[in-house]
This record gives C-alpha cells, sequence and structure tokens, in this order.
C-alpha cells in the first residue's frame, strides 16, 4: 500500500521542483525532490557550402542540407551583401534560378526552416549568368542507312540548331567521301545507286558558326527486288488498215516483252501471232471485212501476266473513192466563139472565181470577149459586164481574172491580167467588174514587158498580192491592191528562160507567217528546175521537189490551216500527179494515180484533180479526171468525162447551193463546166 500524502506537502513538492529547473537547471534526487531530463527546442543549422553556376539567362544554386530543415528560403540581392529578396522557398538543397538577366551578377544567400523557427542567412555566393559562346554544333548521331533498289535512305538525329547538313558518301570504309546532297532535314534517300555496291555514309551537321565533326559512318548496298509476273497490259487499242490490224497497248512496269494473240471468235480461243517487245504490233495479210479479236499478255523472267481486255477490228480498204458520180454539163454562153482566134488570140477561159460573200457568184473571162459574171451558181451567165472604162481593152483581153477572196462591198474587187491584145498588162475593177483602171508593174518593161499571169491575194491582207510575169523569170509583189510593185528575189535555181513560174500564198493559219511563206512551182522543164519554197518572203528559197506544174495557170488546194497542201503536176522524183504535204509544203509523198495532172481541188467529199493545158481550138486534151476521198490516201476511182470535154481545165472552183457541192471548171477551147456532186 501507499502511503497517502497530504494534498500540501504534493503542492510543495512540485514548486520546489520547478524552482530547480528554473534556477539551478535542474535538482539532484536530494530529499524527495522529482527531477526533470527533457531539453528545450532549436532552429535548424545555418546551410553551409553555398554555390551559384551562371548558365544561359540562369543561375543553378546548391548547399549542403541542414539536419532537420523542412525547407529554405533562399534570397537574392543585386549587391554584395545585400539587401537581399526572398526568391524561393525549395524543400531541396538546390534551386536554379532563371528569372535574371545575361551580364547582371547576382548575389544570393539561404536559410533552414523547421517547425521552429529559421536560421540565420548561409554565407553569400554570387554568379554572372551569360549567352553561350558561338560555335560548330554538334555532330550528327545514329545515323543509319536502309538500302532499297538503286538507292539508299539515311536518316539521323538532329544536331541542335543545325541550319543544314552534308551527306558524303564514300565507295570505302573510311572514305574518302564526296558530298553527294546537303539537305536541311535529318533525312536524305540517296538514288541513282548501282545494286549489290556498298556505299559508306557520314553526315555533318552545320550552322552559320560552321561545319560539326562527321558522324559515325554507316553504310548499305542496294539491291534489286525479286522479280515479278508484269501487271496485265492496259490500254489496247486496234486500228483496221487494208489487210491489217494495228495494235497498240500502255506498257507493263518491268515487262520485257509480249504475246500477241489473236481469234476469230470473242472471247477466243485465242493463237499467239507475236512475241513483240515494244508495246505495238502490226498483224498484216489478214482477210478485209472479217473480224479479228486481239489480246496481249506481258512477260519478264518472272512469267507471263494474264491476258489484257480484248479489242476487235475488221480490216477494209481504206478511204474508199466515191462510187456514186454526177453529171457534167456545158455551161457556156451560147454567144461564145471557142473556135476562132478572134482579135487577141483565142484560147477558150483559163479562169473561173467565186465570190465568198456573194456565194451564189461566179466570174470568169472568155478571150477576146471579155468579163463574165454568173449570179446562179454557174448554171447561166452574162457578159461582157465589163461596159464602163476601159471596156474595149478588157474585151481585147487574153488573159485571166481574180476575185479578191475576202471581200465584204456589195460589188468584189476583180484583177485581170492579159498577155495578148490591145489590153496587155495588169488591170483593177473596185465594182465587181465594170470600170478598170490600169496599173503599171514598174518592175517591168513597158509594153508587151507587162504581160502577166492574174495575181494572188493574201489569204489576210487584200491589198497584199502576189504575180508572176509570162514567160519570163519575174515575179513581182504589191502590199497596197496593185498600185506600186516590187520585185522578188528568187534563187538562181529557179531560173527558166521563157517558162512562166506558178505561184501561191501557204496558209499557215497565221497571218504573220502566212504573209511570208509562198510556194512557186517552175513550168515543165522536166524536173530540172522543180517545186521551191520560200518562209520569208523570198530572201531564202529551198527546193523541195521535182514537180512542175503544167503549161497555164498553177492551182493548188488547202483544205484548211493544218499543214495538209495537195499540188498537181508532173516530174516528181515521186511519180506524176497529186502530191500531199502535211507540213506546209516543206516535205510531200504521192497520192492518187501516177500520171499528170493540171489542177487539184476538194470538196467536203472528195478530191479531184484534172489534166488539162491550153493547144488551141480543135485539139483533144483527155482531162483524165480522178476522185479519191478527201485525205488523198486510199485508191482513186477514174469515173471519166463527157467526148464533149474534149479539153480539160485550167482552174476549178467549188460551190454549193445548200444542198450540193458544185463545180465548175475553166477549160480552155472546151468552154465553162459545170458539176454538181450527188
Amino acid at each position: 500500500m501507499f502511503e497517502q500524502q497530504h494534498p500540501n506537502v504534493i503542492a510543495l513538492r512540485g514548486f520546489l521542483a520547478a524552482a530547480c529547473l528554473a534556477v539551478l537547471g535542474g535538482c539532484g534526487s536530494a530529499g524527495s525532490v522529482v527531477t526533470s531530463t527533457k531539453t528545450s527546442a532549436s532552429v535548424p543549422a545555418t546551410p553551409a557550402g553555398l554555390t551559384a553556376t551562371a548558365g544561359n539567362a540562369t543561375v543553378a544554386l546548391s548547399w549542403t542540407a541542414s539536419s532537420g530543415a523542412t525547407g529554405y528560403n533562399v534570397k537574392r540581392g543585386t549587391t554584395s551583401g545585400g539587401p537581399y529578396t526572398q526568391l524561393a522557398a525549395p524543400t531541396a538543397a538546390s534551386y536554379t534560378d532563371s528569372a535574371v538577366t545575361n551580364g547582371t551578377a547576382y548575389y544570393y544567400v539561404v536559410s533552414a526552416l523547421d517547425a521552429t523557427g529559421e536560421s540565420a542567412n548561409s554565407a553569400g555566393a554570387s554568379a554572372t549568368p551569360k549567352a553561350p559562346s558561338s560555335g560548330p554544333p554538334a555532330a550528327p548521331t545514329n545515323l543509319m542507312a536502309t538500302a532499297g533498289n538503286a538507292q539508299a535512305g539515311l536518316t539521323w538525329s538532329a544536331s541542335s540548331g543545325a541550319t543544314g547538313y552534308h551527306v558524303k558518301r564514300a565507295t570505302t570504309s573510311g572514305g574518302p567521301y564526296t558530298q553527294v546532297a546537303a539537305p536541311t532535314s535529318a533525312s536524305y534517300t540517296d538514288t541513282g545507286l548501282t545494286n549489290g555496291t556498298t556505299y559508306y555514309y557520314v553526315v555533318s551537321a552545320l550552322t552559320s558558326a560552321g561545319e560539326s565533326a562527321n558522324s559515325a559512318q554507316a553504310s548499305a548496298a542496294p539491291v534489286a527486288p525479286p522479280p515479278s509476273i508484269p501487271a496485265t497490259p492496259t490500254g489496247l487499242v486496234a486500228a483496221p488498215g487494208n489487210a491489217s490490224v494495228v495494235l497498240n497497248w500502255s506498257a507493263s512496269s518491268g515487262a520485257t516483252s509480249y504475246h500477241v494473240k489473236r481469234a476469230t471468235m470473242s472471247g477466243g480461243p485465242y493463237s499467239q501471232v507475236a512475241a513483240p517487245t515494244s508495246t505495238s504490233y502490226t498483224d498484216t495479210s489478214l482477210t478485209n471485212g472479217t473480224t479479228y479479236y486481239y489480246v496481249v499478255s506481258a512477260l519478264d523472267s518472272a512469267g507471263e501476266s494474264a491476258g489484257s481486255t480484248q479489242v476487235s477490228a475488221v480490216p477494209a480498204v481504206p478511204n474508199p473513192p466515191p462510187t456514186s458520180f454526177g453529171t457534167w454539163t456545158n455551161v457556156t454562153p451560147t454567144t461564145i466563139d471557142l473556135t476562132d482566134a478572134l482579135s487577141c488570140g483565142n484560147f477558150g477561159t483559163k479562169s473561173v472565181q467565186t465570190d465568198p460573200s456573194h456565194p451564189t457568184d461566179a466570174y470568169t473571162m472568155f478571150h477576146c470577149q471579155g468579163v463574165w459574171k454568173s449570179s446562179d451558181y454557174g448554171q447561166t451567165w452574162t457578159g461582157p459586164i465589163n461596159t464602163g472604162s476601159n471596156a474595149a481593152k478588157l474585151t481585147d483581153c487574153a488573159g485571166v481574172v481574180t476575185v479578191v477572196p475576202t471581200s465584204t462591198t456589195a460589188a468584189p474587187t476583180l484583177y485581170a491580167a492579159c498577155i495578148r491584145g490591145t489590153g496587155v498588162g495588169f488591170w483593177k475593177s473596185v465594182n465587181g467588174g465594170v470600170d478598170w483602171t490600169q496599173e503599171t508593174v514598174a518592175p517591168a518593161p513597158a509594153g508587151n514587158g507587162q504581160q502577166f499571169y492574174a495575181p494572188v491575194v493574201d489569204p489576210y491582207d487584200t491589198q497584199h498580192l502576189l504575180m508572176v510575169g509570162h514567160a519570163v523569170n519575174l515575179l513581182v509583189e504589191s502590199t497596197n491592191g496593185g498600185v506600186t510593185w516590187s520585185a522578188v528575189n528568187t534563187d538562181p535555181g529557179m531560173t527558166m528562160n521563157g517558162g512562166t513560174g506558178g505561184i501561191e500564198f501557204i496558209n499557215t493559219g497565221n497571218a504573220t507567217t502566212s504573209r511570208t511563206t509562198w510556194l512557186w512551182l517552175a513550168s515543165q522543164t522536166g524536173g530540172l528546175i522543180g517545186t521551191w519554197r520560200t518562209s520569208n518572203s523570198g530572201a531564202n528559197w529551198t527546193r523541195v521537189d521535182k514537180n512542175e506544174h503544167i503549161n497555164g495557170e498553177t492551182q493548188t488546194y488547202q483544205p484548211n490551216t493544218s499543214g495538209v497542201i495537195f499540188m498537181a503536176g508532173q516530174y516528181s522524183a515521186l511519180g506524176d500527179g497529186v502530191l500531199k504535204s502535211t507540213d506546209f509544203g516543206q516535205t510531200w509523198a504521192h497520192v492518187g494515180q501516177a500520171e499528170p495532172e493540171g489542177v487539184v481541188f476538194g470538196t467536203s467529199k472528195a478530191l479531184y484533180a484534172m489534166y488539162g493545158w491550153g493547144p488551141g481550138a480543135g485539139v483533144v486534151v483527155n482531162p483524165t479526171l480522178e476522185v479519191g476521198a478527201t485525205s488523198g490516201t486510199g485508191t482513186w476511182a477514174s469515173p471519166g468525162t463527157p467526148p464533149a470535154m474534149s479539153q480539160g481545165p485550167a482552174q476549178a472552183v467549188v460551190l454549193n447551193d445548200g444542198t450540193n457541192n458544185i463545180i465548175l471548171v475553166a477549160n480552155y477551147n472546151a468552154g465553162m463546166w459545170r458539176y454538181i456532186e450527188p
């Protein structure tokens, strides 16, 4: 049992114990006084070892941790010794100050904290942040080279700050290397390589400060992919020809050849007929009128593809000539004399012209009997219409007329040229052939020296004319509608010494080049002189063929401005008859029958050629009419002409009455004839 203490005794002991603690720092165990062993709480130790390391716009601080500290106060000033401003309160013994300016000195102290309080400040530390010094970038890392077909793909890790890279290649490990590219990104594909060859690569990085060292080397050996069966050919087309079929198709990638297979039934069975290495084949010796079916497969070392989509074609004779023909009618006025010599030497009619602005109208000149006009597509004729000024001279004229082809006036402008009679010379009418004015062609002598064939007119400029002298070596040009003339340069090889050349504008579809591009034909020298062409108004001439025109007028035919021109004649090395050019007269090929022809002309349905010249009344000259397809290719028919058409034409024109094409031909002493095309 414990002894029960009086309450006052207990209180006295408590007082003495407290007194001992307060006054003596603790009393021993003497007497009955109770002792205490507990010490008082204290703040953490001041941090030690503070360091400040400058960076680019940063200062990194670190210090030795204070025992028991639960955090720290980082303080900063801009003057050594302060005053300091608290900047941060980290719990770790480090801190990076990023709110600083390069070039400014900063001073730091750190204190430690716990629940009891805050220690004194540490010793100070300072640092001055600054931008890093400039220099070449680091060398690229992780370069990898991946082989492909005749190429190598390169990738690498970008170098910080690099603005570009130099890719360098060698065929020996370790170099020497040759720069092959300068990409701005961290990848590059090197192409055009040789499969089976090992290529070695390094890459360097560049900035404005310079170039880094080379990266570690990487290598790759390009290799071709294993062969595979090529794709099935596509785009197969079949074009029928005369006993033949032309096949074309799109190439199959990697194919080394093709199998062409044919059948006479849709869907086969097919028989191989060829193994071409190109993407075309012409199947010949076929039967016209039979349908043939084709497929094509592609081959390489791996095998053969499936057959293409089937196509078919029916061979046939190309461009057959017309099989039905119209009737020729002699429309010469009954009052015209085609047999007597008359006053000027009568060779009938050598010209017939249409007025495009008045499609019903046509004009001609009957030798020694004046200028005549038809207003009903050549069925009937009225004349002479030269009833005004110089009427007598135009009547006493052996010559030809030209109508300006683009006239838009009520009465067209006509030109005439006379080589015999009192009207010898060059004439012009601006009121449809009623009144006439003679213009002197200055390059030629007066009198009989003024003999010319009627001019040809620039298709784009009605004032621009070309004209050849009769039986002389003279070509003249006018740019003001025949008022004044100048001689045109010709090549010495064009000298005929007595013959009459023929001149034509070539319509190129362009006014500028048409103005300077002409075709000139010699007149029957046996092919010694031939056909000449200029593209610069006669400054230079080129002989393009041996063809020459038949004595009399020259008439070529241009169906459009695509480059196609037809000319008729004799003595070409390609053969007598009709020649065709597809390049505005630079080169020629023979079409039609191999017999001399004088004129060539065409309609929307067919192409015509006829032979004619002027031997005088009573002499028969077979017109040798031949008719072909509008293209001129293929076979031509010979439908013949009436016996009364005893001479062929010097000139022909085509009209259209809204239903039919109508042909008018001026056939010398056989007169004017009319043909309605069916």
